[in-house]
């Protein structure tokens, strides 16, 4: 199950239930979920979407 959850103070994200990963959009996060549960790992292409891949990457460009 996908849930809504405030993310970083009061910013409002999808969070996949399986790993935990947050996305903007709750189509992201069902996909997401979706993989998961069908092959019991994450998809690299579907990850790197997630606020915290997108969080790092900006950190990292700094």
């Amino acid at each position: 199950m996908v849930y809504m959850v405030i993310y970083d103070s009061n910013f409002g994200a999808y969070m996949c239930e399986l790993c935990m990963l947050h996305y903007e959009t709750e189509e992201l996060a069902k996909k997401c979920e979706a993989w998961d549960r069908l092959h019991d790992s994450c998809n690299l292409a579907i990850a790197s979407r997630s606020i915290e891949a997108i969080s790092r990457r900006e950190s990292l460009n700094k």
